[in-house]
């Protein structure tokens, strides 16, 4: 659907209007039912709180008059609660206001001046809704919450249930329950009355809201239709102007009128200047069209020489790409051979570390055996001290016996002397000289063991000495030698760097000349798309030059 700026603008200033109308009365209405549903609810509520506190009061008028009796009763005395019920009886308030009393068990023991189910329990009796309030009056009694909502039949017309407060108190020496109820219907017929003020009173303030948005949406349409036709007309005529100028001959020399000050004299103004430079870039369009006939000549003469130098270009890059394409084969051979110097280097490598690994367990081995070797020497050493030990040990033994023979002779003369007393001693005194003969060969012999031992240890000794002095020799060769192993290792791995960087040298050298070899190719692809676009340009220098013949036949429309 097309519209005009006329509608757009009465659109714009009724829409919103129309919209703000509608929201305001909305919310007007909703703040008025939410007010009038918040007074309802408070008036009901106070309305419930009076009846509480008047039926509280009426229970506590009862109880004050019955509070001598029970004050001065004992607990289980009936004659005292029968006096009491006379007082209570009797008792009456309003129109049909009365006291009741139950048991703990339901059993009613008066209700008002009536006889009408004296004695009778109600425990089990259950309202229409399911509930029992007799039990519930017992409850509230006991547990001091003393109130009950509940429902009962209507006098006179049983059908009807009719809403009801009641008020308990429990009367523990008597085993009674003291309360009386009044209806609540009262409160419903005050609510209904209440509602329908509150309804008159939200009617008329929602009427007077619609009827100030109505005449403000009208006071706002009459301003839109007054301000769109102040914006249109100037615009009328502003398209007049403009069709004059597009209806003639391409005159660049008529501008509009500027007849106000606002947005639309602002706008034929900037249109005047649209016009001005216009008119400008048309005279100098004229001026450049004679000019570009001359150049398109010179260019044409230039494409051709263009063309031959072309030519040779693409002759000498062609001799580029090839040289460039022998360097790249010759970097990647150089290389290989440095990628397979590095892979010896690094087997040579490998096995330098497999061989300093040998050593390091020889050197090891070596320091365990020269360690061996000093044990056994100290060993030895001690030996050859407790042979010399045995040697002193056997002198001493030596001199024993010969001691002993000596003894044993003496008591061998000693015992012929005493003649046949002495016979039992010189036998004796044999077998001592005997036994030390015996003690000092068997020396002999072991001191010839000892010297032999001795002499034996002594030479152990000088040999375990010089293996020692060859082991640390042969130990720090080994050393020496596992030195020489770093050495060549550190060598190797300076060896591998160098491969690596010749290596690294020899691809990048290899990348630049593959990058340089690309680049040559894409110039050779450039200088023949350059050649292509010379020949292009040629035959547009040719369509350029029929339309500079265009564009001067078109610029000659204009009157300048």
């Amino acid at each position: 659907m097309k519209l005009t700026v006329k509608s757009k603008l009465l659109c714009l200033a009724i829409i919103p209007a129309l919209l703000f109308a509608l929201i305001l009365s909305g919310v007007a209405a909703w703040m008025l039912q939410s007010s009038a549903d918040q007074e309802m609810k408070e008036t009901r509520e106070q309305l419930v709180e009076r009846n509480r506190q008047v039926l509280q009061n009426y229970v506590q008028v009862a109880l004050t008059t019955i509070k001598p009796l029970h004050d001065a009763s004992a607990a289980g005395d009936m004659a005292a609660r029968d006096k009491a019920l006379e007082l209570l009886k009797p008792m009456k308030y309003g129109d049909d206001g009365y006291f009741f009393g139950y048991d703990t068990k339901g059993v009613r023991i008066f209700r008002g001046d009536s006889p009408a189910g004296v004695g009778k329990s109600f425990w089990d009796t259950r309202d229409p809704d399911g509930t029992y309030h007799y039990q519930t009056f017992v409850e509230v009694a006991k547990n001091g919450k003393h109130y009950i909502d509940y429902a009962a039949p209507k006098p006179g017309d049983e059908a009807v249930q009719v809403p009801k407060l009641g008020y308990t108190v429990y009367l523990d020496k008597w085993d009674m329950v003291l309360g009386s109820a009044i209806n609540m219907d009262d409160i419903d017929a005050a609510m209904v009355k209440e509602q329908q003020a509150v309804t008159q009173r939200t009617h008329t303030i929602l009427t007077s809201v619609f009827v100030v948005t109505l005449v403000l949406l009208l006071v706002t349409a009459a301003a839109g239709i007054w301000t769109a036709n102040g914006i249109v007309r100037p615009l009328r005529v502003l398209k007049t102007n403009l069709d004059d100028i597009a209806a003639g001959d391409g005159d660049l020399t008529h501008r509009l009128v500027v007849t106000s000050r606002d947005e639309l004299g602002d706008l034929a103004t900037s249109f005047n200047l649209f016009v001005d430079k216009i008119h400008a870039m048309v005279r100098q369009i004229a001026q450049m069209t004679t000019d570009l006939a001359g150049l398109v000549e010179q260019a044409t003469q230039q494409t051709l020489r263009s063309e031959q130098a072309m030519q040779r270009q693409r002759e000498e890059t062609d001799q580029v790409a090839t040289a460039i394409h022998e360097m790249s084969a010759a970097a990647q051979e150089v290389a290989s051979s440095a990628q397979r110097a590095a892979e010896a280097a690094s087997q040579t490598d490998e096995q330098g570390q497999a061989a300093r690994k040998v050593v390091g367990t020889s050197i090891t081995g070596m320091s365990s055996l020269v360690n061996d070797i000093r044990l056994s020497g100290t060993s030895l050493d001690s030996l050859q001290q407790d042979v010399r030990s045995i040697v002193s040990v056997l002198d001493v033994i030596r001199s024993i016996a010969e001691q002993t023979n000596l003894l044993a002779l003496n008591a061998a003369i000693e015992a012929a002397r005493a003649g046949e007393a002495g016979r039992g001693f010189a036998v004796v005194a044999d077998e001592v000289r005997a036994l030390a003969s015996r003690t000092q060969q068997s020396t002999q012999e072991i001191q010839g063991m000892i010297t032999r031992l001795e002499t034996g240890t002594h030479a152990s000794v000088e040999a375990m000495r010089r293996s020692t002095e060859a082991g640390e020799g042969a130990n720090q060769k080994t050393n020496e030698v596992g030195v020489s192993l770093d050495s060549i290792s550190t060598l190797i791995g300076t060896i591998n760097a160098m491969n690596a960087q010749i290596a690294s040298a020899a691809e990048e050298q290899t990348s630049v000349a593959e990058e340089i070899n690309r680049s040559v190719h894409q110039i050779a692809g450039a200088v023949e798309n350059l050649a292509e676009e010379t020949e292009q340009s040629s035959r547009t220098m040719r369509d350029v030059s029929a339309l500079g013949g265009n564009l001067s036949a078109l610029v000659r429309q204009f009157k300048i």
